[in-house]
């Protein structure tokens, strides 16, 4: 039996989640909407679920396969190598995220 400690500490856990959303409008092809739905149909789950599944892995798997690209700087020494600076899209990326977590 769940206690009131444990069920109010579940609803803090989904309030703070359901803050942190935001809606957001995008237009899909048709083939990749007939996708979302089949998944959702397949899975019992509402489209928007599978949509916001779907778009974390994508960005998750976006941002690793940025490439590093070795810059002329040397940041650090690590086990006695040489750290060069990243000169590629990766230090762009995190500077845009940071001020933008700050705006949105």
């Amino acid at each position: 039996m769940e206690t009131f400690r444990e069920m109010l500490n579940r609803w803090e856990s989904k309030a703070k989640e359901a803050s942190e959303r935001v809606e957001y409008t995008l237009t899909l092809g048709k083939q990749d909407l007939i996708k979302i739905k089949a998944f959702a149909e397949a899975y019992g789950l509402d489209e928007a679920t599978i949509t916001e599944s779907l778009l974390q892995s994508a960005i998750k798997e976006a941002e690793q396969a940025i490439p590093y690209v070795k810059g002329s700087q040397i940041i650090r020494i690590e086990e006695g190598e040489n750290v060069y600076e990243d000169a590629g899209k990766t230090p762009a990326y995190v500077e845009a995220e940071q001020k933008l977590s700050k705006s949105i």
